[in-house]
């Protein structure tokens, strides 16, 4: 019997529909793609008006925005307020480079946090690796206006202080967050930071720029502790800060040591804090700088997706409040997605910066809020993808290199990459129309794209086909059989569904392939140039996917004698030489 097995790659693809295919580094994947492309977008610029402050590299904390007012910190080029105008493009009101302010006398342009108080239309700036913090008015910029003020370089005994000026001894930040997520959030009027490095022992710390008033809220303390919660039990520091605007909600979560502390009524004068001990529950306490996803902020606040370690933890935070662990409800792993043990060389990036389902800003997907994105960091996962909670799995690639991909439909183009990313952002112009934007660093980041909101950029394709072939035998002899293997370990998520065909008359007729089965599929057909076809049906905010951790998908293939393929006979007996 002739036989002959091929791998299934992007040297033998014929046909790319809504997905696309990866070989880079051991890992091979199938994905489906987004809608948003670099060909169907509205307006993308990163000179003239849309230069500095472009370099937008911290992870949900690189930008704000008020109405049609975006203000960015870029990696080395400083601080920029622009405006959305009615047309999708956008008007640079404020740029310099040097933005931040240090000790009494130098500056600093590699930022990565930056934070609003839209009450008093006031913000600050701050990054981790320099000390140091600069404060802002821009009261003048809303409805249309365009003064921007910079407050002075602060003149109190600590001038890199954000918090703790003059009191060092009970705790003070001078720099958050950690590479490249921010420790800097703001909730109505009070701004809450997070020490890149252990300066505040166990204790919230926020700050009213507008009152001059700061607080240390002590998580050991009952009279800030919610009632039945229990008291912080380890300290942390690299924190990332993150705010539930739905629910007044601050998560002030340490890169180390620690689980995290969800600041109850965070915009008020009484917050409440609850500890949420996710190293009680089984599952560490480090590394929740990848993000934060909440589902369903209005009818289910207490489900919320965090990192611990490597991997997105699922949550029902519920027995926090009553002092107990809280269940985990899923566990995605970012270690073990990929062939030969490859893990994730990076801090993954998951999630969103508005945990809100309409409205402006956002960053969900209207009408999806299960769709968690991906973004990249370090060079990695630079295409966007999505966490698959069904299957437990993130749906995402290691690089774009050796990606061919759908660049035809909705006339998308390839996808948007870039190294480091943040969600995409639908916000609005004066007049309310609304559009699309992607900001990030490097590859396609250092600009501003932007796309009209009823193209939908931040939803999958969805349904997606895969064709693959045409494969020959020696002699061009019959294919009678074949075997796709891997093809059973596709991750299917709910409502979504993936059919595998097969043809031996290259196309002209198709027999579906039990994906299922161990068994080989014999064809009822007669022909001798074999292609696989994968047909998906997806949604905008799920879709089948193959992300190789299982090895290559391939093919096995050959002719039969006829006896072989006679379904009638019920015994068959393989003859032999003897000798």
């Amino acid at each position: 019997m002739a036989f002959k097995t091929e791998r299934l790659t992007s040297s033998n693809d014929i046909s790319v529909v809504g997905c696309m295919i990866s070989n880079c580094r051991g890992q091979f994947a199938v994905l489906p793609v987004h809608k948003g492309g670099m060909s169907n977008y509205k307006s993308r610029s990163g000179s003239g008006a849309y230069d500095g402050g472009d370099r937008v590299i911290g992870f949900t904390t690189g930008y704000e925005i008020d109405g049609d007012l975006l203000f960015t910190v870029g990696w080395g080029d400083g601080f920029a307020v622009r405006r959305l105008n009615n047309d999708g493009t956008m008007t640079r009101l404020y740029h310099e480079t040097q933005f931040l302010y240090r000790d009494t006398s130098t500056t600093y342009n590699h930022l990565q946090s930056v934070a609003i108080d839209k009450v008093n239309k006031k913000g600050v700036v701050m990054t981790y690796n320099v000390e140091g913090y600069t404060t802002f008015n821009y009261s003048g910029c809303v409805n249309g206006g365009t003064t921007f003020v910079k407050d002075a370089r602060p003149t109190h005994s600590n001038p890199d202080f954000f918090i703790g000026s003059q009191d060092t001894g009970n705790g003070y930040v001078n720099r958050v967050g950690t590479s490249y997520s921010g420790g800097l959030c703001a909730a109505g009027s009070w701004f809450y930071a997070g020490d890149h490095d252990a300066h505040h022992y166990k204790k919230v710390m926020r700050r009213n720029i507008h009152t001059n008033t700061e607080e240390r809220l002590d998580a050991t303390s009952s009279s800030v502790i919610k009632s039945g919660s229990a008291a912080m039990d380890r300290n942390g520091y690299r924190y990332y800060i993150n705010y539930d605007e739905v629910n007044d909600r601050i998560f002030y979560m340490p890169f180390y040591n620690g689980s995290f502390n969800l600041v109850l009524d965070a915009s008020t004068s009484t917050p409440e804090l609850v500890w949420c001990d996710v190293g009680d529950a089984g599952k560490g306490d480090d590394s929740y700088e990848p993000g934060i996803f909440i589902p369903d902020p209005h009818n289910e606040p207490n489900i919320v997706c965090v990192g611990s370690g490597n991997q997105l933890l699922k949550l029902n935070i519920t027995p926090c409040m009553t002092g107990s662990a809280p269940t985990v409800l899923k566990t995605v792993s970012f270690s073990s997605n990929w062939v030969n043990n490859l893990e994730y060389p990076i801090n993954f990036r998951f999630g969103t910066k508005y945990h809100k389902t309409t409205g402006t800003p956002m960053d969900k997907s209207p009408g999806y809020p299960d769709h968690c994105p991906t973004v990249a960091d370090r060079g990695w996962a630079t295409i966007r993808g999505f966490v698959d909670f069904d299957n437990e799995q993130t749906a995402t690639i290691l690089r774009h290199d050796n990606v061919v991909e759908d660049t035809a439909t909705g006339g998308r183009g390839r996808s948007y990459r870039d190294d480091y990313s943040t969600p995409m952002v639908l916000m609005s112009s004066a007049n309310g129309t609304k559009y699309w934007i992607k900001m990030g660093y490097g590859g396609d980041g250092h600009s501003f794209t932007i796309w009209d909101e009823d193209d939908n950029p931040n939803e999958l394709i969805g349904d997606w086909e895969l064709i693959h072939g045409t494969f020959t035998l020696d002699n061009s002899a019959n294919v009678d059989m074949v075997h796709v293997q891997n093809s059973q370990h596709f991750n299917i998520p709910a409502n979504c569904t993936l059919t595998v065909y097969v043809s031996n008359n290259n196309g002209t007729s198709w027999e579906t392939y039990d994906r299922t089965s161990d068994d080989a599929h014999v064809f009822t057909s007669t022909g001798t140039q074999l292609r696989v076809k994968f047909t998906a049906t997806g949604r905008p905010d799920r879709s089948p996917y193959y992300v190789g951790n299982k090895g290559y998908l391939s093919v096995s293939y050959g002719s039969m004698h006829d006896a072989a393929k006679n379904s009638n006979i019920k015994f068959k007996i393989t003859r032999k030489r003897l000798r």
